[in-house]
């Protein structure tokens, strides 16, 4: 019988006098002498660096893979540091040091959110929490009334300073001058309706609950990752507090009226809201024309054959309920496995193949005015919140640059196109809201600021 060469024949004489044969055990030696070409053993043998031939025995593919999952541990290690960081920062480790967080703490939490972790879930929260508001009948026969949605230009002008106030009192600390100033004007322009009953307690309550409940929601069926414990208390603090200032009552509505911290406070109002909902949403006529008339704006820069599709996606993610409150067609499947598996791609990207963002997203602070105190001179917005650019100061970047380029061709229009129309020359706090009451208001805001100012708008609300 004819003997395997393989298994008798020596080490290769390249191989043996190779510098790896040295640091192997004789054991294996026959083995390696086999598996390593004669080439590379004679690159043992001219003394060639141990590296530089292991490289040259990895294949590109392991090499890439090997880089790929580093990349991706150190993504993942990245995103959740900040996570645990923001926890040390701020001194609420436990659910039991959540009873003493402060409206200030609240108002920075929310703002690496809005700006760091989750900029672009965090605003299409709020957006559609907004948007879901119109399903309450009451609140949509308001805003037909005032055609502050549904006309054309009234409307646009609407959604911006709707964000403008909202950015103002999110984006500056709790009691400075701006933000203070936000809910002052907020107040005034709710305050005829109000004191008439067009606005009920309940359409103001079901209002700031969106802002609690929807950004939860959102974070943890789309982001990356869900709201921990401190983050949705810090909602709940924030919102609170902002509820009070506008003289939101709880007392019998609420389950309780007294909670030990933010956490309990969201699961309160959030129970009261899901009940809410089923009373007041129901199908109608009334709620369907300020929907019919927002998707459009929601939609306003796709191409128009992608708008019908689009607007069905966006129904998607009002859910059944709602959809059915404003009287939408049920979308098709397409839409649905469309919104979904894009959506769960982008939460696997951004966990797993997406670096943090280091530098803030600014949506809101004016260049040139950072003060949150300072309301002495009229602002200007980095960047409009909306379809056209409002507030924003037509600068040779603004006008000239890639992002107005892009706009140019798209067919939009551009910071200083239309200047009165968009009030390119910025705003005063009094000049926020609809054209018929712009610099109306201005003694009755100052009342509410001093009134504000001596209650107090930081501290613990749970403490």
């Amino acid at each position: 019988m004819e003997t395997s060469a393989n298994a008798s024949s020596p080490p290769s004489t390249s191989f043996a006098s190779s510098p790896l044969a040295s640091i192997v055990p004789s054991s294996l030696a026959p083995i390696l002498a086999q598996i390593i070409p004669s080439s590379i053993s004679s690159r043992f043998a001219g003394g060639e660096p141990i590296f530089a031939i292991v490289s040259s025995l990895a294949s590109w593919k392991s090499i890439a893979l090997t880089l790929f999952l580093g990349y991706a541990l150190l993504c993942r290690a990245l995103r959740y540091r900040r996570e645990a960081s923001m926890r040390r920062t701020f001194g609420y480790p436990d659910r039991a040091s959540l009873a003493k967080m402060t409206t200030e703490d609240a108002q920075l939490i929310l703002r690496d959110l809005l700006t760091l972790e989750f900029p672009q879930f965090a605003v299409t929260a709020l957006q559609f929490g907004l948007f879901k508001t119109y399903g309450v009948e009451t609140i949509s026969r308001l805003l037909l009334a005032t055609r502050n949605l549904t006309d054309p230009v009234a409307s646009l002008k609407r959604y911006e300073d709707t964000a403008v106030v909202i950015g103002e009192f999110t984006a500056n600390p709790p009691g400075s001058a701006r933000s203070v100033a936000s809910i002052a004007r907020m107040n005034f322009l709710h305050s005829k309706y109000v004191s008439s009953g067009q606005i009920s307690n309940a359409d103001l309550l079901y209002t700031l609950s969106v802002f609690i409940t929807d950004p939860e929601r959102f974070m943890r069926l789309y982001e990356w990752r869900p709201l921990n414990d401190m983050e949705y208390c810090a909602y709940a603090v924030f919102w609170k507090s902002i509820g009070e200032a506008m003289g939101i009552r709880y007392q019998g509505y609420l389950s309780k009226t007294e909670w030990k911290d933010g956490v309990e406070f969201a699961q309160d109002i959030t129970a009261w809201a899901k009940s809410y909902e089923v009373v007041a949403f129901v199908p109608s006529k009334v709620s369907n024309k300020p929907a019919v008339a927002l998707i459009p704006m929601i939609t306003y820069w796709l191409p128009g054959f992608m708008k019908d599709f689009a607007g069905e996606c966006v129904t998607v993610l009002l859910g059944d309920r709602v959809r059915e409150a404003f009287m939408l067609p049920e979308p098709g499947l397409t839409p649905a496995v469309f919104v979904y598996s894009t959506l769960a791609l982008r939460r696997a990207f951004l966990r797993h193949l997406s670096l943090p963002r280091f530098q803030r997203l600014i949506r809101h602070h004016p260049r040139g005015c950072e003060s949150p105190d300072q309301t002495d001179q009229r602002l200007h917005l980095t960047f409009s919140y909306g379809n056209y650019p409002f507030y924003v100061k037509p600068t040779f970047w603004n006008r000239w640059g890639p992002e107005a380029w892009a706009m140019w061709l798209a067919g939009g229009k551009l910071p200083g196109d239309d200047p009165k129309t968009h009030f390119s020359e910025g705003f005063f706090f009094e000049e926020l809201g609809p054209l018929n009451r712009m610099g109306q208001g201005k003694a009755e805001m100052e009342a509410d600021v001093q009134r504000m100012k001596a209650k107090g708008m930081g501290g613990c609300p749970f403490g």
